[in-house]
């Protein structure tokens, strides 16, 4: 995983209180969403427990409305091999349309907003 110096994240400068260093709680309050403070106190990393707290509910849409996609233009498709490999090129399509799509629109929610 990679780890990121905390500077890079948070101004501490703005954190410290009487030249003291900032404590490991207002790093951890100061890190943008989705960012931990590691052990050595001077590293950050992406959390990945985002994934398993919220996956869920990507997974769950994905499958409900794929589903009730496949239903709904089921014999829309033609028969034998040319409909499997209809329905394989739609799906590629749609996930190299999310790949692309999905870590913009997560980067955008994300980002702090400044002010």
């Amino acid at each position: 995983m990679d780890k990121v110096p905390i500077e890079q994240l948070v101004d501490l400068g703005s954190l410290r209180s009487d030249s003291q260093r900032p404590t490991p709680k207002q790093i951890r309050e100061a890190l943008p969403p989705g960012w931990v403070l590691e052990q050595d106190g001077l590293h950050a990393r992406r959390d990945l427990r985002v994934l398993a707290r919220d996956g869920w509910v990507l997974v769950i849409g994905l499958v409900l409305f794929g589903g009730a996609g496949f239903f709904l233009f089921y014999d829309s498709f033609p028969r034998g091999w040319r409909g499997i490999g209809r329905f394989g090129f739609l799906v590629a399509l749609i996930l190299l349309a999310g790949g692309i799509v999905g870590p913009m629109v997560t980067r955008a929610l994300i980002r702090k907003p400044k002010g």
